[in-house]
């Protein structure tokens, strides 16, 4: 292992339920993954549970932000925990142009393993983890 290497990554295996319809929820095992190199993003992948199922590419700073508030535009919002009706999940709506579903996620252990990527990266340190060469590199070779 390269000494001067700082990539952290961080993932949490969690159950969830995807939600597709008034009638149907399912409950799948998810891996969400963060990664140091990629440090503004948030993968969930859905391993083992749905072939050919595409990860999921989540800005961390809205995740985190629902965890607190409601938040998020367009094909991606998230709810925190509903208090007042007791709930104890971040919900996830996500649309697409075949439809939409919600997804159902533990705030707990999702809230202390989110935290956790931030003490790997802190907010406002995200640019100093980037490796500019291979990009830079790529924009020359087209040049």
């Amino acid at each position: 292992m390269d000494p001067t290497d700082r990539t952290r990554r961080l993932h949490t295996d969690l159950t969830i339920e995807l939600v597709i319809s008034d009638v149907e929820a399912l409950r799948l095992e998810v891996r969400f993954s963060y990664d140091s190199a990629d440090p503004f993003a948030v993968r969930l992948d859905f391993p083992g549970n749905a072939e050919g199922a595409a990860p999921w590419l989540f800005s961390r700073d809205l995740l985190y932000a629902g965890l607190g508030v409601p938040i998020g535009e367009g094909s991606v919002r998230v709810w925190p925990p509903c208090c007042c009706h007791g709930s104890t999940t971040v919900r996830v709506l996500l649309r697409g142009m075949a439809g939409a579903a919600v997804l159902y996620i533990p705030a707990g252990p999702f809230g202390d393993w989110l935290t956790e990527t931030f003490r790997a990266v802190p907010a406002g340190t995200e640019s100093s983890h980037l490796d500019w060469d291979p990009v830079l590199a790529e924009l020359l070779r087209r040049g």
